[in-house]
């Protein structure tokens, strides 16, 4: 079997480590962990002023590499890892293709109301793009202080 499984931030990688521990999978599945970076008005980068595409690059290179440790270590499995820039929806999609993917586990931050309006759900966009089958985890809700 081989599953994608898309990264946003360590709770989403955590989320994911605790869905494919519980069984379903095994040292003959290959797992190809990726991460998406959206384009945004910081992409050029400017003297005197943070590279926030590169940092976002390797903090979550470091998410994937201890992901990638931690389905070594328990499931003895093959593991890929990946960070693109686009649109995530559709850099998700293609990669799933790219791997010939039986399916793709998607962590969400299950967004109502009007942060989903205003943010829209990545996803829904996955599920309708991806070649395969979308498993979409809903990720722990945070109570961050304002």
């Amino acid at each position: 079997m081989k599953v994608v499984i898309a990264i946003d931030e360590e709770q989403s990688a955590k989320t994911a480590l605790e869905y494919t521990l519980k069984g379903k999978y095994d040292k003959n599945t290959e797992f190809y962990l990726v991460h998406a970076i959206a384009p945004s008005f910081a992409d050029a980068p400017v003297e005197g002023i943070p590279d926030v595409v590169a940092e976002e690059r390797q903090e979550e290179q470091v998410i994937l590499d201890n992901l990638a440790n931690a389905l070594r270590q328990k499931l003895g499995a093959k593991i890929q890892t990946g960070i693109f820039y686009g649109e995530i929806a559709q850099v998700i999609a293609d990669e799933c293709k790219h791997f010939d993917a039986d399916e793709t586990i998607i962590p969400s931050h299950a967004r109502h109301g009007f942060s989903r309006l205003w943010f829209g759900s990545v996803a829904d966009e996955i599920v309708d793009a991806a070649p395969c089958t979308v498993i979409v985890l809903k990720m722990p809700q945070t109570n961050k202080a304002h």
